[in-house]
């Protein structure tokens, strides 16, 4: 009996090491810096929005390969002209495939870009929007088939 709790005291010994190790060689860093500064800037975006009456029509899917994604944004429901639209695109499970490229304004308030989506998964889209006094994200996920 007293082998069976030594070899069992030195597998949980090991396995505690090995989830240690791991966690350290691969941390993406799970924990926002300055986590209460941007949220309370979060607060004052959505606000804004608010104030503003953003709406944001975004994309209906994504697929695997080329994407040409149309966005449309209106403010109490006129178009949103001259904003500077960034758009991420980014794999849940990994932050290798990310990418980030400016949307261009095709007509009033219609934003364009074309980004290749390399692998199937979940993906996350946000758009970084900035006009005026405005200055906002939005995000949304999709499984990519």
């Amino acid at each position: 009996m007293k082998p069976f709790i030594i070899g069992l005291y030195a597998l949980f010994l090991i396995a505690m090491i090995s989830g240690l190790t791991v966690a350290f060689r691969n941390s993406e860093g799970l924990v926002e810096t300055d986590y209460y500064r941007k949220q309370n800037n979060w607060f004052h975006a959505k606000t804004e929005e608010r104030r503003l009456g953003l709406e944001i029509e975004k994309p209906a899917s994504i697929r695997k390969g080329e994407n040409d994604l149309t966005v449309l944004l209106t403010e109490r429901g006129k178009p949103l002209t001259h904003a500077r639209v960034q758009l991420f695109v980014g794999n849940v499970s990994t932050s290798k495939m990310d990418v980030t490229c400016a949307m261009r304004e095709t007509a009033p308030g219609t934003y364009q870009a074309r980004v290749t989506v390399p692998s199937k998964g979940k993906w996350l889209l946000r758009l970084d929007i900035s006009a005026g006094k405005l200055n906002t994200s939005s995000s949304w996920f999709y499984d990519v088939n």
